[in-house]
C-alpha cells in the first residue's frame, strides 16, 4: 500500500537522481538543492520513527 510517506521518498528520489543529469541547476545551487532536499527526506524520516514510532518494516 503506498502512503504519503513512499509518493513521497519517489518524488524526491526522483528529483535528486535527474536534476544532476540537466541543466536545470548550476553546480552552487544544485549543492544547495541536495543538501536542502537531503534535510528534508531525513527530518521526514526522523519524524516517522520517533514521533510517530511507525515503521513499514515488519520482522
Amino acid at each position: 500500500m503506498m502512503t504519503t510517506f513512499h509518493v513521497i521518498h519517489i518524488l524526491v528520489g526522483l528529483w535528486l537522481a535527474l536534476v544532476n543529469m540537466t541543466d536545470i541547476l548550476n553546480d552552487t545551487t544544485l549543492v544547495w538543492n541536495n543538501f536542502i532536499l537531503g534535510l528534508i527526506v531525513a527530518g521526514y524520516n526522523v519524524y516517522y520513527l520517533f514521533a510517530r514510532k511507525n515503521v513499514d518494516v515488519q520482522s
